[in-house]
């Protein structure tokens, strides 16, 4: 698989007059989806300089973009992002050296923060669409939030947990099943829709305060998006459950993460349910 581009910020360490390229190739083990980078990539940063990676190419695998399944007809695998989310790779650990990251400062190690940003640049260096490229910054951003702050990443989950249940609150006040929401209540329908729609907005960028220092802007774009996709992504779950428990049955729920498997599950069948009883014994 190879990925030619010719751009000033990204060039080819090793044959610094070539046309950089991507050159993938899969592990040997077919059962992994894990690739490996033939050729190393270099890429200028406006901050922190050249950065070269991997450190070794023989032991430095990729999953190329990691997205969910669900999620990638939002955010693709492939794409013109792909150098950014390899460079991102190879700078987050496990690096292809235990020990020694893949590519450091000349004083200091970088942190994870950095790297996620250097994700972003990348990517405007790559010409990807500023909402698009600020999203997939977000998402990738917000599992460092943990290795800011353990206290506020917890606190940055719950608010991400919370703007879920506003979200289910909203749409049974939409469909006159209970005045959940002081802001929405018992008005006419469109008037709902605006102002569950204002919420939408105004509550994940307040609630975006409880994020770690760095990373509040990531909380906020994060906190919006769920909650002006929250349907669309029930619906493309439910379609992706549907489809796999249809193809691989009671594999679903296979060894690794199991138990999570099955936890997530049974939440979401709570949640369908209790769903259904609401819509029978709550009216306006």
């Amino acid at each position: 698989m190879e990925f030619d581009k010719q751009l000033e910020q990204f060039f080819d360490p090793d044959s610094p007059s070539d046309r950089w390229s991507i050159v993938l190739r899969h592990v040997e083990d077919d059962t992994q989806d894990s690739w490996y980078l033939e050729r190393r990539l270099g890429y200028r940063d406006k901050e922190l300089g050249d950065i070269v990676v991997p450190r070794n190419k023989a032991t430095f695998t990729t999953d190329l973009t990691s997205v969910p399944q669900m999620f990638t007809w939002l955010v693709p695998r492939t794409g013109t992002h792909l150098a950014a989310a390899l460079v991102h790779d190879a700078l987050t650990p496990p690096f292809s050296e235990q020990g020694k990251p893949d590519w450091e400062t000349p004083d200091l190690p970088i942190t994870q923060l950095q790297a996620d940003r250097v994700f972003r640049s990348a990517m405007a260096d790559l010409g990807r669409p500023l909402l698009r490229r600020w999203m997939v910054w977000s998402a990738v951003s917000i599992p460092t939030a943990w290795q800011v702050s353990k206290v506020r990443a917890v606190l940055g989950y719950l608010s991400l947990a919370a703007i879920v249940v506003l979200g289910w609150f909203a749409t049974l006040d939409l469909f006159d099943r209970g005045q959940w929401l002081p802001w929405m209540a018992n008005r006419t329908w469109y008037i709902e829709l605006l102002l569950g729609a204002a919420g939408a907005i105004l509550v994940p960028l307040v609630l975006a305060l409880l994020w770690p220092s760095g990373l509040r802007k990531a909380g906020a774009i994060t906190g919006v998006a769920l909650a002006a996709l929250l349907h669309v992504t029930i619906a493309v779950a439910a379609v992706t459950f549907g489809y796999q428990l249809a193809e691989y049955r009671l594999r679903v729920w296979a060894p690794p993460k199991r138990w999570l498997k099955i936890g997530l599950t049974a939440a979401a069948l709570a949640a369908v349910l209790l769903t259904y009883w609401m819509f029978g014994h709550y009216d306006s």
